[in-house]
């Protein structure tokens, strides 16, 4: 049997707000069609996945600053910040909920099935 944990905490998640089909070019890996309103998820910081440092860095850097600045396109959320407790020698993550900003147990360490 194998366990799935969560990975949620580890993602960046964005959301089409251009009121139409739209493609995005600088989603990773190679671009990706959003319906309107749809959200996707990509693995890390989306600010570091679209600046890979190479040759398409910046044209997709400027291509998601523009679609922020347009509307178009509204980042939901980037990975959470792993906090390091040298008392306690575990790792939190940090989270807001209703406005007020706590720490919380990794999201890995969450089980969400036995397959």
């Amino acid at each position: 049997m194998a366990v799935v944990y969560d990975h949620s905490c580890l993602m960046s998640v964005l959301r089409n707000t251009s009121g139409q089909l739209k493609t995005f070019g600088f989603i990773p890996p190679h671009g990706k069609k959003l319906a309107v309103n749809e959200e996707i998820s990509v693995f890390g910081n989306i600010l570091e996945a679209v600046n890979r440092g190479d040759r398409f860095g910046n044209r997709h850097m400027n291509a998601l600053l523009d679609a922020l600045d347009r509307g178009d396109i509204t980042i939901v959320s980037t990975p959470a910040p792993i906090l390091f407790d040298e008392t306690n020698q575990t790792s939190h993550i940090l989270v807001v909920d209703g406005g007020t900003l706590s720490i919380a147990d990794p999201c890995w360490e969450v089980s969400l099935s036995e397959t």
